[in-house]
């Protein structure tokens, strides 16, 4: 073979080695090949959430989108530099006094049925004194065993409707402050607010979560942006978990989240 044929031969080999190394480059971007990794960054204590139970929960949800791409396509690396921020500001402020005003509404709806109770058995105690007192003039008074009866049943009565009213007044005044606390948070919750945001921008990419209430949804907001992580969009499925406008509660991916998983990793 002469020399010119020799160098053909190399150089064919050389130009199939570097076609393999492009090609496997480019395998190594496509979204799903590789996982993408997350850590713990800056959390305000006031969300009353440790960095052990938030990575658990964030391990939780990245855990709902790996069971549905069958691998793992997120993964908690304590180095990795996209990190999840938890944001106190006035959205989380908010949603803890909705949370609190649900509770203290709840009780009030106890109490005004005790209330009831109390008023009816007052009702009714006040009508079988009245009937004693009818019956007993009717037959022309009555006698001294009678009057000291009717006298101490006339005594629980007044004390049984002076607890009546002292429960009514303070069921006013706790009334009277739940709906100042209402009219507060009217003033708040006329606004969208973002439970959470994906951000990718010159500074490199991070998850910021503003608000939950209890873990479940905390599970929610992570799942929802880590989606947005790994590359899907929101769809029109309210019940999904890319839903825009993240109400549900629910926690398993929907058929809409499936098929925008599956055209995004290859099915």
């Amino acid at each position: 073979m002469s020399s010119d044929g020799i160098r053909w031969l190399v150089l064919i080999v050389v130009v199939a080695a570097a076609g393999v190394g492009l090609y496997t480059r480019y395998q190594d971007t496509r979204p799903c090949t590789q996982p993408v990794v997350y850590a713990i960054g800056a959390v305000d204590a006031r969300f009353g959430i440790g960095s052990a139970a938030l990575i658990a929960d964030a391990k939780a949800a990245a855990a709902i989108w790996n069971t549905a791409a069958k691998k793992t396509i997120l993964a908690y690396d304590p180095e990795a530099a996209m990190k999840i921020n938890l944001v106190y500001d006035e959205r989380e402020a908010t949603a803890k006094l909705g949370h609190q005003i649900a509770l203290k509404q709840a009780e009030a709806d106890t109490a005004r049925a005790a209330l009831e109770t109390l008023q009816d058995k007052l009702t009714a105690a006040q009508k079988i004194y009245n009937e004693k007192v009818r019956d007993i003039n009717a037959q022309g008074g009555a006698i001294p065993r009678e009057a000291k009866a009717l006298a101490a049943e006339r005594q629980s009565l007044q004390t049984l409707s002076n607890s009546v009213k002292s429960k009514i007044e303070a069921y006013n005044a706790s009334i009277a402050a739940l709906n100042a606390e209402v009219a507060a948070f009217n003033q708040s919750a006329g606004r969208t607010f973002e439970q959470g945001q994906y951000v990718r921008d010159a500074s490199g990419t991070r998850i910021n979560i503003f608000e939950f209430i209890g873990t479940d949804q905390l599970k929610r907001v992570l799942a929802h942006e880590f989606g947005h992580a790994i590359g899907l969009g929101h769809n029109d499925d309210p019940k999904a978990i890319m839903f825009a406008k993240n109400e549900s509660g629910n926690l398993v991916p929907t058929s809409a989240d499936l098929s925008a998983l599956g055209t995004l990793c290859g099915s």
